[in-house]
Parts: structure tokens; sequence; C-alpha cells
């Protein structure tokens, strides 16, 4: 085995060990068998010294265009060892949204990088293409010498491109771009290990690929397994809302990361909201099963002469329309070629050629040189041609023969690239007349040029999942709202599924069942109600999710003397005791705050902590005062109020016990200091 063929193993080995430990580091393999590249694992020739791959399906194309927009390129054309680079490459007069698209992407990619990596290359601005590249520090002599350098490379620039990408989607929706997934890794493989069968590749190698088969066959894709009904609950400021956007578009967007940034994770949002596939709302006391399924609405109606009558229709409600939605199912067109091979346009030309010969006649195949031809005279016992050129029944006959004219087709679909056919000719099938292999390889084509017709095909796509959120369901009447519903929203009797139900809806009288690609996610407030008091029908046919306070992520918002993860502890320790767990404040309160932003904190206390604090204890303000401390509460005992009471027949009535009455401090104050509240709310001195 050569070092390049040696190189490629183990490059591919590494890629596929990779591969192996997490299914989505996923990579491009050959898929073609080129001339002399058909034992070839990557795309590459050993004649060229080079072999590459990627890994993102980026479709791009541009005259003199080859390879991916983005390679991972291994050179084996030194003297002093091999190297790897990154290279970027596109044209900068791109034809097609989808190519401006592309350079797009490696600029914007390209300013990231930018003083980021050592051994860097650009091309000359003048240049007709945007090129750039990250070369390897150094030339190799062996594979194990490169593992370092190139996974530090990898773990770089990867992420780099796929945050980039993700980003231009979000701004193009019909932008094609994105990693290589599990399912076309597998079809490489398969495609892969076909061509080696074929090429009757080493028993070695078959048998790597017998490995990788069981690997894959044994480890299916996992995708992540969502609730189809779900409930995220706790108190209020504990981020419900917050990841309730983050897990919808999880759900309706599989693909998509939701570890971006989080302006990413809202644009996205909003695009499957208004794609239809994310529908919100919010659940109140005068929701009706009317406005959620169906019912029966007045509209007015005016005739010619302005006379308004009201007339009543059947409405869909909110639920209906989603479900509806989701139930839809959506074609893809596709251009299907129909198969008309070289085998089939031979066989039509000696068929056309015997009709002719049957008349005494010659097929004429048209050459180079415009007004010249050769006379197609016979056909030999193999089915082989033979050819004559038309000017004179004297001349030499020549043999054009199926295998060495087939092996020229493969070579030269399109012979307009052909630029000196005698030499081209040659070094695929060696000494031969050029201009009688190029007249029945001109007939060849033009015959699967003209055979060859687009059949378009509705392909039926997968359902998309759509997700309904349902804030506030706690606060609706949800029995009533629901109706017939709370049962068809169980997993098993969704359609589809073998104990699947529809119902007849009571206003339209049309059959409905809810479709099992419909996710509903709902958001409760424990402060208003416990998920005890919830009604036992939705609470068995939901999953229900506790998001409680994350203290945690106010550890590092540091002011003098405390941080406000300590203060908000000290708060819900103090609530829980006086009330319950239910009635604890979340860290969204203080979220936003930044280290010793004093007046951030001061207004966090005054509109939003106090407040909900009086609610809670509803103008108790000793329990407030229990829980703030004097710091934000102020009190007098019972000598300090002196009052005097109405007299009664002149004289005043036995006075009853004095109590303590308590205050909250005025915070717009000079004189009110929040770090000392906050010191006393601790209890330090």
């Amino acid at each position: 085995m050569t070092k390049y063929q040696e190189l490629q193993k183990d490059v591919f080995n590494w890629l596929k060990s990779k591969y192996e430990e997490e299914n989505t580091f996923t990579y491009s393999v050959r898929q073609k068998a080129n001339k002399g590249a058909e034992l070839n694992y990557f795309i590459g020739t050993e004649r060229s010294k080079y072999f590459s791959t990627t890994f993102w399906f980026i479709p791009v194309a541009y005259p003199g265009s080859s390879g991916d927009l983005i390679n991972l390129v291994f050179d084996l054309r030194f003297k002093e060892g091999f190297e790897f680079f990154i290279q970027f490459n596109q044209t900068k007069n791109p034809s097609g949204k989808q190519n401006e698209y592309a350079l797009e992407l490696i600029r914007n990619i390209k300013t990231r990088i930018e003083g980021k990596f050592q051994n860097t290359h650009y091309a000359p601005e003048q240049n007709k293409i945007e090129f750039f590249a990250i070369y390897s520090p150094r030339k190799y002599n062996d594979f194990t010498e490169i593992i370092n350098d190139l996974n530090d490379l990898l773990s770089k620039i990867i992420p780099i491109v796929n945050e980039e990408i993700d980003k231009l989607k979000n701004i193009y929706s019909d932008f094609i771009a994105h990693r290589f997934t599990s399912n076309e890794q597998m079809k490489m493989f398969e495609k892969m290990q076909e061509r080696f069968e074929k090429y009757k590749i080493i028993e070695q190698l078959e048998e790597e690929l017998d490995e990788e088969e069981d690997f894959i066959n044994n480890n299916p894709i996992v995708l992540e397994k969502h609730p189809l009904n779900q409930i995220l609950y706790g108190p209020p400021g504990t981020g419900k809302t917050y990841h309730v956007i983050e897990k919808s578009v999880k759900i309706a967007n599989p693909n998509f990361d939701t570890n971006l940034p989080r302006d990413l994770i809202k644009a996205e949002y909003e695009r499957l909201q208004k794609n239809g596939q994310i529908v919100f709302t919010t659940f109140h006391q005068s929701m009706s099963y009317e406005d959620f399924i169906e019912g029966i609405k007045p509209e007015i109606e005016e005739d010619a002469e302005g006379g308004k009558s009201v007339i009543y229709e059947v409405k869909k409600g909110i639920f209906k329309l989603i479900a509806e939605e989701a139930r839809k199912i959506r074609f893809q067109s596709e251009d299907l070629s129909q198969h008309y091979t070289f085998d089939d346009a031979w066989d039509d030309l000696v068929s056309e050629a015997n009709e002719y010969l049957e008349k005494e006649e010659s097929l004429i195949l048209n050459i180079q040189t415009v007004g010249m031809g050769l006379r197609l005279v016979d056909i030999s016992e193999k089915g082989n041609l033979k050819v004559q050129p038309k000017s004179s029944k004297e001349a030499k006959i020549y043999t054009v023969s199926f295998s060495r004219a087939k092996k020229l087709q493969e070579t030269f679909p399109d012979l307009s690239v052909i630029k000196n056919i005698d030499k081209e000719f040659r070094s695929v099938i060696g000494g031969s007349n050029s201009t009688a292999y190029w007249a029945v390889l001109n007939y060849i084509n033009q015959k699967i040029k003209s055979e060859t017709k687009s059949i378009q095909q509705e392909i039926p796509l997968p359902k998309q999942p759509y997700v309904l959120i349902i804030d506030e369901i706690n606060r609706g009447n949800v029995s009533q709202i629901f109706g017939e519903l709370i049962t068809l929203i169980e997993e098993d009797k969704r359609l589809d599924k073998d104990e699947a139900l529809e119902v007849i809806l009571p206003y339209s009288k049309e059959k409905f069942g809810v479709p099992s690609n419909l996710f509903i996610i709902g958001t409760m407030n424990t402060a208003d109600r416990s998920v005890e008091a919830l009604d036992t029908a939705l609470r068995r046919r939901f999953s229900f999710i506790e998001m409680m306070p994350e203290y945690e992520k106010l550890d590092e918002i540091d002011f003098v003397d405390f941080n406000l993860g300590e203060v908000l502890i000290t708060i819900n320790q103090r609530i829980e005791a006086l009330l319950d767990r239910d009635h604890t404040i979340g860290h969204s309160y203080f979220i936003n705050i930044k280290p010793n932003d004093t007046e951030a904190l001061k207004e966090a206390f005054q509109n939003k902590i106090i407040p909900l604090l009086q609610e809670y204890f509803y103008h108790d303000y000793e329990k407030i005062a229990l829980i703030l401390g004097e710091g934000f509460v102020d009190c007098k005992e019972p000598n300090e109020n002196k009052i005097d009471f109405a007299l009664w027949k002149g004289k005043t009535l036995e006075k009853p016990d004095a109590i303590r009455v308590f205050n909250i401090k005025n915070l717009d104050s000079q004189n009110f200091e929040i770090n000392s509240a906050i010191k006393s709310l601790l209890n330090r001195e």
C-alpha cells in the first residue's frame, strides 16, 4: 500500500473513531468512482497527491469550480513530508442566491478568523476567487504526528463555521447549508461500501467497512424525546416563559442549535411563529371552549342598500386551527431524470445503422469539420462499429469498439471540454482513430441528451412538529376549555397511534382527532395555584417539570459585602417558613442587575420584591418585616403610639391593647441606603 493510500486510511479511521464517540461528528467520503480513484476513501487522486473531505452540505457551483465551499485538504506534494489545511473558496461574482449566500458565509468566517490563527494565507483582493486557508504549523512524515494539531484546528474552526451558518440561515430562510446529519453519514458509508464491493477492494478494507456497517446498524440515531404534553411550573420569576421559547424551538426545529446566543434563538422562535409551527396563547377566566376548539360567532353583513343583519357561523378556535395545520401532508417537487444510459444509446445507434444497411444506405455521423462526416458501413460480429470517411468509398475503414467508446464516454460526457482530441483520447484508450471515436461519442451524447427527460414528481415530506404554548394554563377552567379534547391529547389516543380516537365536534359536526406531531407546552405560576389544586384529568395527561430559583446564576453578581445569590436564598428561606415553597421568588428578579449597581438593586426591591410580598401577605407588614428586616421596614412600639382616642360621655373608654405598627420605608428617601438595608436583611452589622 502506498503512502497516499496509508494516509487516507489513517485519516478515515481517525474520523470514524470520532464519529463513533459522537455521532454528530460527521464528514464526507467519496461517493463516485472516478477513473483511478475507485478505491479511494476521499475526493482526490494519488496522481494529484492530495485528498480532501468536508463537514458541511453547502451546494455551490460556478464555471470552473471543483470541490466544496469549505475543505479539509491533505497535501502530499512535498519532499519533506505532507501538510494539511482548511481552505475556503468561492467566486466573487456569484450567480444565484445560494452562491451569493455562500460567498457571504465565508467572508463572515474570514472576518472572525483574521488574526486568530497562524499560517493563514489570503488570496490577493484582485483575484476573481475569494480564497483563504489555514495551514498546519509544519510538515509531517507520519499520521500520528498530526493528530494533536489536526484536532486542535478542527475544534476551533468547526464551531465558528457552525455559528456563522446558523446566523446566515436565520437571515436567509432559503439558504441551504448544514452540518451533515447522522442519516446522511450512514448513506455515505453505505454508498462507499457498495463502491468498494463493486471494484473488489482488498479483503482488509471489506472487513473494516463490515465493522463500520455493524456500528451503524447497532447504533441507531437517538433523537431527543419530548413529552407531547408538558407543563413548566414553579414560583414567579423562575424563567418559565424564558425556557418555553427554547423548548418550543428545540421541538419545532430539532436541527437548530439552542446553544447559540439568545437573540438568535428568539429570531428562530419568531420565524417558526411566522411559519405557523409555533402558536402562543394565554388562558384566562373568560377563555372558553368556543375560543379554543370551535364555536358559533356572530358576524354583521351589509347588503347593497346598506341594511345590516347578523349571521352566525361556526368559527375554528386556536387549537383546531393548529391541529389542522399539523395534519396537512406537504409535498416537494423533484425533477427525476428518465434512466437512459450509454448502453441504451449504443443499442439505438446499432438499430438505426442496421435500418440504413438493409436499404443499402449508410448512416452518416457528423465530425468536427463542417460538411465532412463518417459513413457507418458495417457492424462486426462482436457488435463493434465500422466507419469510413464519406468522401470516398475507397477510404480506410476504422473500427470503433463498444468497450473503448464506453470508457471514453465515462471520461468525457461533455465533448466541448476537450481541447486536443488526439492527445486526450489516447491518454484514456491508447492508439485509435480519434475522429472516428469522436463521431460515435457525439452521436451517443446527443442521443442521451435528447432521450433524457425530466419527470416532476411530488414527494411527500415528513410531518413537521407543531407546538402550542399555553401560558398561565392554570388561570382558565381547563375542563371547560378542553372539553372532549382532554382525552384526545393523550399520547396513545393521538391520530396514527394504535388506540387513536376521533370525536364528532358539537358545532361543525366534523370528525376531529389530535395529530401526534402536535406538542402542547403549558406554564403555570404556583403562587396562583398549586399543582395539587389542578383538575385531576389534566394532571395525569401532562408531564410536569418543576422550575425553582437557580441561585447559582446570581452568585457572581457581587456587591461590597454580599452577592445576590445569598440575598435571594435568605428571602426564600423566610418565605417558605412563613408561607410555603410555592411562593418563593425566582432568580429573574435579580438576573439583569450588574455587580455593584445599587440603583438597579433598589429598583428591584421597590418595584418588584416588596409589591410581591405585599400581595403574598395581604399587607401583613409584620411578616414582611420578618423577611426584609429593619433596613426596609420601620416599626413603632406601642408606647411610641401617642394616639388620642375619641371621648365617650366625657371620658375615654378602656383602651384595647396597643399593637406595633410596621411601615415600609421610603426607598427614595435620601437617608435610605440599599447596601445597609441588605446587610440588615442578612443579619450582618
